[in-house]
């Protein structure tokens, strides 16, 4: 079964096997889902579905949360199957096994999970995750890539954890310096807005130059402390995560990233809530791993 539900003490996750390993369903139980993932792409015929290959450069957006290896830079310079990918610059999709890949169950119970990934040809490692819903209520991820080759590969594990782009969002800074603002994705687009107040850095898209149809960016940002906020309707999600030496995570990235894509219609939007790990030179079948705990709870009027 490709689609597997969990329920404990009051909350219920879904997850995609035969996708990335991927949750595509978060909530409480009555609410709606809080992440952004379109139920119609779940249960699609297998045939529709993509067959990982080192040629493989298309992208489907199944969304929800799952999680890369970075930095982005390092996609296809790790690999000798695309040689065409190894001295471009275009780094673009990520590693096909790592996203689309098969997922076999491991262990499961009602309220958790453990799956296996495939091992990948071309980021050299294979995935386990465990989602599990505790007592409290929350919802706890564990990751852990293992290098799959008898030569050494240097990554570090990034969750990405997918909303509606116009959800109010927050990060703990201590000031505005503390965030950097990159480029549109494209040059036809213009940079999503936001606000640092109250020792919180915010997206703003409903209030976004005008002028464009689509605005996007993303921010790296160096956090008070490893957690990010969002608004999902009438639902408070909080994400936490382990907070790492900012020397030990890559140059090209930030232990906590927010990518906005913003377009006026909210159907159209995303907004990427994003953690990388320390990066690391991995030793034939060494390991890394990496957590992080989400929380619901109703949003209270005025509430962060």
């Amino acid at each position: 079964m490709a689609l597997i539900q969990l329920k404990n003490c009051g909350v219920e996750a879904l997850v995609l096997t035969d996708v990335g390993g991927r949750i595509v369903s978060f909530h409480r139980t009555g609410k709606p889902n809080v992440l952004e993932s379109d139920p119609k792409m779940w249960d699609e015929p297998r045939s529709e579905r993509f067959v990982p290959s080192p040629f493989l450069m298309d992208f489907k957006g199944y969304n929800g949360h799952e999680v890369w290896v970075g930095p982005q830079s390092q996609w296809w310079k790790q690999q000798t199957l695309n040689p065409e990918k190894i001295d471009s610059d275009l780094f673009w999709p990520p590693d096909p096994y790592i996203s689309f890949g098969s997922y076999e169950v491991v262990e499961q119970s009602e309220s958790s999970v453990t799956i296996l990934g495939e091992s990948s040809p071309i980021s050299g490692v294979r995935m386990e995750k465990r989602v599990s819903l505790e007592a409290d209520g929350s919802l706890y991820f564990e990751v852990s890539a293992e290098n799959m080759r008898e030569t050494a590969v240097s990554w570090d594990l990034w969750l990405i954890t997918r909303v509606n782009g116009h959800n109010p969002n927050f990060v703990p800074v201590a000031s505005e310096s503390d965030v950097f603002l990159g480029e549109p994705s494209h040059p036809w687009q213009g940079r999503p807005t936001y606000k640092v107040e109250n020792g919180y850095f915010s997206f703003t898209p409903l209030v976004n130059d005008g002028k464009y149809e689509e605005c996007t960016g993303k921010a790296y940002i160096k956090a008070v402390k490893p957690i990010i906020i969002a608004h999902c309707g009438d639902e408070r999600l909080t994400l936490e995560f382990e907070h790492h030496d900012e020397e030990l995570i890559h140059p090209e990235q930030a232990e906590i990233e927010l990518y906005n894509f913003v377009h006026k219609e909210a159907e159209k939007s995303l907004l990427e809530l994003e953690y990388h790990t320390p990066y690391k030179c991995l030793a034939p079948h060494e390991k890394i791993s990496t957590w992080s705990r989400w929380r619901l709870s109703p949003l209270e009027k005025g509430e962060i």
